[in-house]
């Protein structure tokens, strides 16, 4: 299951930057980097790096990143190696960004009580980015830039876009993102004004139903510390830690 986090969230930062111009994956067999070409560490990510007991690969994985010139950040997953990757990146001056909690659990049927949708056109996919961009303060404009430039492709992925509306007006999201047989939750996130109205719980019940039907047994994702008990609620459970270091240019 620790491998498979790694795995997913790795194919989840990367799925659209290896097919949209002006997005590069650079793959090697230990690590992994994705470079979306925007000046924003929400989408320029070194993920599943599995090095030997050698600090080189820390230096030439940083030395390559900084050469970009814009802002990465590392997820060092559960399954990540040396164990003690961690603490190796802050040696090399890599600070955290977030800690978060690894968790997963079967997918199946769950009652949903929100009007939640999947997006399937560009305005809808627009909705969900509007939302996700909020998250910032002030709202993030890279995360609508982003969207918008990969709507073509990112509807037709293996990624679903979720989204909750009141009134026509979109107030909460999450993404699920199909990669390494499970079912990956990303992004989900609330409308400050819809907040602690249960629909983070909606977008997960929904989500979980909805990979069951389309054949995914699996589900994970990475809890902020405070959000813990409401995925416990729906039978997640933990299964290690993800820690985020900033890498700037």
């Amino acid at each position: 299951m620790k491998r498979a986090i790694d795995d997913n969230l790795a194919w989840h930062a990367s799925h659209l930057h290896r097919v949209v111009p002006g997005m590069r994956v650079l793959a090697a067999d230990d690590v992994l980097v994705c470079d979306s070409g925007l000046p924003d560490d929400t989408f320029n990510i070194v993920a599943a790096a599995r090095f030997g007991a050698s600090v080189d690969r820390i230096a030439t994985t940083v030395e390559v990143v900084r050469a970009a010139g814009r802002p990465f950040m590392w997820w060092v997953g559960p399954s990540s190696t040396p164990a003690d990757l961690s603490d190796r990146l802050l040696a090399a001056g890599l600070p955290v960004g977030e800690r978060e909690l690894a968790m997963w659990c079967r997918t199946g049927p769950r009652p949903v009580d929100r009007p939640v949708r999947v997006a399937t056109t560009p305005a809808e996919l627009a909705d969900w980015a509007s939302v996700v961009a909020a998250n910032w303060s002030p709202p993030s404009p890279t995360v609508v830039e982003f969207f918008a430039r990969t709507a073509p492709w990112a509807l037709g992925s293996t990624s679903r876009y979720l989204v909750g509306y009141v009134d026509g007006r979109p107030v909460a999201a999450a993404e699920l993102s199909y990669g390494a047989g499970v079912a990956g939750f990303y992004n989900v996130c609330t409308l400050t004004t819809a907040r602690r109205q249960g629909w983070a719980s909606a977008l997960l019940r929904f989500g979980l139903a909805l990979a069951a039907t389309e054949g995914c047994g699996t589900a994970i994702l990475q809890a902020a510390y405070d959000a813990i008990s409401v995925y416990a609620r729906l039978g997640f459970e933990p299964c290690g830690d993800v820690v985020e270091h900033a890498i700037r240019s």
